[in-house]
């Protein structure tokens, strides 16, 4: 399979093009900075762009067969990356080659609140209170795509090595995970049509 992951340089996508290609999967990381990716394998592509760059979105997705879209947000204040650049990249799936999407957002969104630890919900209520309203507006593009979509709500990140210990579920409390994880699911998400067209929480 042919997939192109944007947010391929942030901490987490990183790891999604790691999977995706130890998946054996042909990879196309997007991106500004992509050049600088410590990557070199030779079923990955490299193609440097501006997620809100329509045309260059568009030349990025033709001809692949799937998106994983994990961006993140440039700092506390910022209110729009999220839901804007998901936005071109869904405007530009309508004329490729696949609809496969898979949205990495957060435990949180929508009514995985309930799920939520109160110290992550005093967080999202003061600090990550524009982040949230992002993923939110983020979620609601998503889901009103004609897309064969997946969101993945992962709880609080963290920077250690994959345990291969995941947990999803709608119902059950969030802790952690560990980013590493989320991509190894968020890649397995591909080819797994269990949550199409639905969210999912992910923990440890």
């Amino acid at each position: 399979m042919r997939v192109i992951v944007f947010g391929a340089t942030g901490k987490t996508g990183r790891h999604v093009v790691d999977a995706a290609l130890t998946a054996g999967h042909q990879v196309v990381a997007f991106g500004r900075s992509v050049d600088r990716l410590d990557i070199s394998h030779e079923a990955l592509e490299l193609h440097k762009g501006d997620v809100f760059d329509q045309q260059a979105v568009s030349s990025a997705v033709a001809g692949c067969d799937a998106v994983i879209v994990c961006l993140g947000s440039t700092g506390l204040r910022d209110k729009t990356t999220l839901a804007s650049g998901t936005q071109v990249i869904v405007d530009a799936m309508a004329d490729a080659t696949g609809d496969r999407l898979v949205v990495l957002s957060a435990v949180a969104v929508g009514e995985s609140w309930r799920q939520t630890p109160w110290s992550s919900k005093l967080l999202f209520r003061t600090l990550l209170r524009n982040v949230l309203a992002d993923h939110e507006r983020q979620e609601v593009i998503v889901k009103s795509s004609p897309l064969t979509w997946t969101i993945v709500r992962a709880a609080v990140l963290k920077d250690e090595p994959a345990t291969g210990s995941i947990i999803a579920s709608n119902d059950r409390r969030t802790t952690k995970i560990n980013r590493a994880d989320v991509a190894s699911y968020l890649v397995d998400q591909l080819t797994d049509n269990a949550h199409e067209r639905r969210a999912i929480s992910i923990s440890a």
